[in-house]
């Protein structure tokens, strides 16, 4: 009778964790403040080094990862942005363009360097 309730409570606690730990396919599309697609922005899962896509021509993309895992979409030029999956199967995601991304034009004269 013992070992018949010890291995119900192994069975359930393995349960559990087969159920944690599934792979779930999210997808999505990429775009920029202006709704336009950004492709070949980099997304990676947090913590899972290896684990990644990277959007296609369209801002579109797809990838499998354990759930409740952090998304991270980067691209150069832009804000990196991070989102937890729990549930969702779609995340789509804007990027707004980094404050850093912006040049100042610099024309190089005779008399030195102005900004122009």
């Amino acid at each position: 009778m013992m070992r018949f309730i010890l291995l119900t409570c192994l069975m359930v606690l393995g349960i559990s964790f087969t159920i944690r730990a599934q792979e779930v396919t999210v997808k999505g599309t990429v775009t920029d403040e202006k709704n336009l697609p950004i492709p070949g922005v980099s997304i990676s899962v947090s913590n899972l080094p290896g684990l990644g896509a990277i959007t296609d021509g369209e801002g579109k993309y797809s990838i499998k990862m354990p759930a409740y895992q952090t998304l991270v979409f980067s691209y150069v030029g832009y804000e990196k942005k991070e989102v937890l999956v729990k549930e969702q199967r779609v995340v789509n995601v804007t990027l707004k363009e980094s404050d850093a991304s912006v040049l100042n034009e610099v024309v190089v004269t005779a008399t030195g360097a102005e900004k122009r």
